[in-house]
């Protein structure tokens, strides 16, 4: 998994990408991009043996969103490097756990070693893409952060955190193989240019004629019992 340097794991102006929300794969053309940097001192000195949070940065949330009358979205590709030797769990949305398994989809008191992040697999200073969140609004443009010391030491995270904040077009929808291109509200005008432009990119890409890189929003989950 590379790391921040490797500019071939970042989104990128010129690129397709879809996600799905609500049963719905959403196709968007990435128009401007920004590389943004924020680095997160954990609000507390974290105890031996103790957990800290859960907490959600102020600072770290998205305050735009899908425009329906520009057709403009805005996406953040985030990670983060770790320094100190917590582990970190993530929640997005703010009341969903990431990273468990099935059986285990969120840490015990018994059992700390899971849908955790250490410095080792993502280190401060080379933040790496295993620590990779899409966020976008509504519903995942804040990120809930937990930090549990394991050491006998107490200690304070410190998180370098890096994100491409992006400007994307939408290009349509597709359900059920029924593509639609953006619709304008009242404004049949507006809505025949949308397709009229993007009508044959829509199908290319539903039929994987034009390369679009999927972005996963929600976890992806399973029932704890076979």
């Amino acid at each position: 998994m590379g790391n921040w340097k490797e500019w071939s794991s970042w989104l990128r102006e010129g690129y397709f990408i879809s996600y799905i929300r609500n049963a719905i794969r959403y196709y968007e053309f990435i128009r401007e991009r920004d590389l943004a940097h924020y680095v997160y001192e954990w609000y507390e000195t974290v105890q031996p043996g103790l957990t800290s949070g859960p907490q959600v940065p102020d600072d770290l949330t998205m305050t735009l969103g899908y425009d329906s009358e520009t057709f403009l979205n805005r996406i953040w590709q985030m990670i983060f490097g770790i320094k100190g030797q917590a582990y970190i769990y993530v929640e997005l949305p703010t009341d969903t756990h990431r990273h468990g398994i099935p059986k285990v989809p969120k840490p015990r008191l018994t059992l700390r070693e899971v849908s955790h992040f250490e410095e080792w697999m993502s280190d401060f200073h080379e933040p790496s893409f295993l620590t990779e969140h899409i966020m976008m609004k509504p519903g995942y443009d804040r990120i809930n952060l937990e930090a549990y010391n394991p050491t006998e030491i107490a200690l304070k995270p410190y998180l370098n955190i890096f994100i491409a904040k992006l400007t994307t077009e939408r290009v349509g929808t597709e359900r059920n193989g029924v593509l639609r291109t953006p619709v304008a509200a009242d404004d049949p005008e507006l809505t025949e240019l949308m397709r009229i432009k993007w009508a044959d990119t829509l199908e290319k890409l539903f039929k994987g004629q034009i390369p679009q890189r999927p972005l996963t929003l929600a976890p992806v989950r399973a029932p704890e019992a076979e």
